[in-house]
């Protein structure tokens, strides 16, 4: 999709048709009024099987909700490529940078915001594969932040990568399109419902890169604070002093 800065101005219509396509659960699409002098793009290729989405997608500014209240609405992860989007649930806040991967039940809907010339890998599986295989209905109510170094993502991740080069296989197979249908979803339960915390907290060099890219971000906001911090990244605020201490820093003294 590409829309002129006259088209920008009235975005809401031009989304319309997503309603029917494999982005259905993003609603109240728009082009935020900052950006509409430079027009707006939005691009996405991949594969579709059945239902369970694996694309690459490019977007500029956005603003919308993820998420319509319907049991058809799929779960849904976002690995940031450049960029970052931001996702809002009532109090609760996650922003997304490069490296790190949400992934949320659009069942429940999220407010999101998608900075310019974002990048990011979009995984959608359908929701009815996803709650038979999690241990507890409980680990879909909140946003599952990580990232994409985690061991059990990046294996995800690779198997993603095989279903891709696979495709030829699988558009003359119906057998072969239900196997990777099942075993993704398999593979994408075990991660949201085995999550130890917030999947971060293991690997303290990610903690303190997401970390020092939100503060980066948020330098002249009012409320940057080490709390503040912990809760976009997705980690406990003892989780996030004791990665910096690691790397011989502080919150704090990085923000200085």
């Amino acid at each position: 999709m590409s829309l002129t800065a006259e088209q920008a101005q009235a975005s809401e219509r031009h989304f319309l048709d997503w309603e029917r396509g494999p982005f259905s659960h993003l609603i109240r699409l728009s082009v935020p009024h900052f950006a509409v002098t430079r027009g707006f793009r939005f691009v996405a290729s991949g594969h579709l099987i059945d239902g369970l989405l694996s694309a690459q997608v490019y977007s500029d500014s956005l603003t919308g909700v993820s998420g319509n209240n319907l049991d058809r609405d799929p779960i849904v992860a976002d690995l940031v490529t450049s960029g970052w989007i931001e996702f809002q649930d009532g109090k609760t806040r996650h922003s997304v940078g490069p490296g790190q991967i949400c992934i949320r039940d659009t069942k429940a809907s999220w407010e999101f915001s998608c900075a310019p010339a974002t990048t990011a890998h979009v995984i959608s599986v359908p929701r009815d594969l996803v709650i038979p295989r999690i241990g507890s209905p409980r680990a879909l109510g909140q946003a599952y932040v990580s990232h994409a170094e985690v061991p059990e993502v990046r294996f995800f991740l690779n198997f993603l990568e095989a279903v891709r080069r696979s495709s030829g296989e699988l558009e003359r197979s119906a057998a072969a399109r239900k196997m990777a249908r099942d075993a993704c979803a398999t593979l994408f339960s075990r991660i949201i419902s085995e999550r130890p915390g917030s999947g971060l907290g293991d690997h303290p060099q990610a903690v303190v890169a997401a970390a020092r890219n939100v503060i980066e971000r948020n330098l002249e906001s009012g409320d940057l604070s080490p709390p503040m911090v912990a809760r976009r990244v997705g980690v406990s605020l003892r989780t996030l002093h004791r990665c910096f201490s690691a790397s011989n820093d502080s919150v704090m003294s990085f923000a200085r």
